[in-house]
């Protein structure tokens, strides 16, 4: 009888809390890691890892910051295409850019450091690796506040 008052009262609470909205790249990686996009083997291993240190990061001194990823996605809609067919247009980011900055960014460790220094990123030619790599470097020097 007391499970059931207990499991009842928590079910009434979680039903009061607030709702977070889902990112797209939390989107993405959860649909990664259900098979509904098809990936590699390694985008899948950090779509999985990913999750795996939402549940157990902070024993090793690691957290996500939702509003720190979120920012750094943020900033691409001040860049615009400065030549070619889109010039003039912000950049919009794919799924799989968003996701890769969500956790690059996101994680950090307990003194609010970034926990990736570096990040390999290998990617088909036309997909814009160099777009985003001068949006990242732009985003490091002028809005990241880690000198």
């Amino acid at each position: 009888m007391l499970r059931r008052l207990i499991r009842s009262w928590t079910i009434c609470i979680d039903a009061m809390a607030p709702r977070v909205r889902k990112s797209v790249a939390d989107r993405y990686i959860d649909n990664v890691i259900r098979g509904r996009i098809v990936t590699c083997r390694y985008v899948r291993l950090f779509c999985e890892r990913h999750k795996h240190d939402l549940k157990t990061g902070r024993r090793r001194g690691l957290h996500f910051d939702r509003e720190a990823a979120q920012y750094a996605i943020d900033f691409f809609q001040f860049l615009h295409h400065s030549k070619g067919r889109w010039a003039g247009t912000p950049i919009r980011l794919e799924p799989w850019q968003q996701a890769l900055l969500w956790v690059l960014f996101g994680w950090q460790r307990r003194k609010g450091r970034r926990r990736f220094r570096a990040a390999y990123v290998e990617v088909a030619r036309k997909n814009g690796k160099s777009t985003m790599a001068s949006g990242l470097a732009l985003y490091m020097l002028l809005a990241d506040g880690e000198a």
